[in-house]
């Protein structure tokens, strides 16, 4: 945990891009969820309970810095499902990732006919990896139900998403992403695992 809070400190300061043409920013985004679970006391998996979670009331913020001259984004995120159908608040999650844009990046430099600098807006695709720190926390103690604790997990979520300028300082990002847990071992002498989908709109803030 240590090592986690340095890296994130580190990658938040100045110091860390020094040298590179950058800007930083802000995303606010609302989720919609479909995660199917599974947890029991066996490592084999037919000896396992199996749910799916939905939850259409969950958010995740972002802090951006964009490396333009790489075409790619670094993030830092914090999600959290509010609501579900397996009781309150049942994953909150801090990732760190990055994003690669396929065509230029909105606010890149750009050099035009006259040689005159300008900067670049469009609409902007990208593909996007992260791995996340997880606490998965169920409440769901009716017949074959996952069950209620509380589980610490690393997780991946590779996705692609879409960034629509409004204007300069104001985007729409659009974005689709499949989250796979990694460690498979909670707290409890439990098994856990979990994989599915997140499709989330959001707005992102610049001071391009």
């Amino acid at each position: 945990m240590r090592n986690l809070i340095l890296w994130i400190a580190f990658f938040a300061s100045p110091l860390a891009f020094a040298g590179f043409h950058t800007a930083a920013s802000f995303d606010a985004n609302y989720c919609f969820t479909s995660l199917s679970a599974a947890s029991g006391s066996s490592s084999t998996s037919t000896n396992l309970n199996h749910r799916t979670l939905t939850s259409s009331t969950g958010y995740e913020i972002d802090y951006n810095v964009a490396l333009f001259d790489f075409r790619t984004v670094a993030t830092l995120s914090f999600s959290q499902f509010l609501t579900s159908n397996l009781g309150q608040t049942p994953l909150t999650r801090v990732a760190l990732g990055a994003a690669y844009h396929f065509i230029r990046m909105n606010g890149e430099r750009v050099i035009l006919d006259n040689q005159v600098e300008s900067k670049a807006w469009g609409i902007s695709p990208a593909v996007e990896l992260n791995f996340g720190f997880t606490s998965f926390s169920p409440s769901d103690t009716g017949a074959g139900g996952l069950g209620q604790f509380s589980a610490s997990l690393l997780d991946m979520k590779p996705g692609v998403l879409v960034e629509i300028p409004f204007n300069p300082n104001f985007l729409i990002l659009l974005r689709g992403s499949y989250l796979s847990s990694l460690s498979l071992f909670g707290s409890g002498g439990y098994t856990i695992n979990y994989s599915g989908y997140i499709f989330s709109i959001g707005v992102k803030l610049t001071t391009l």
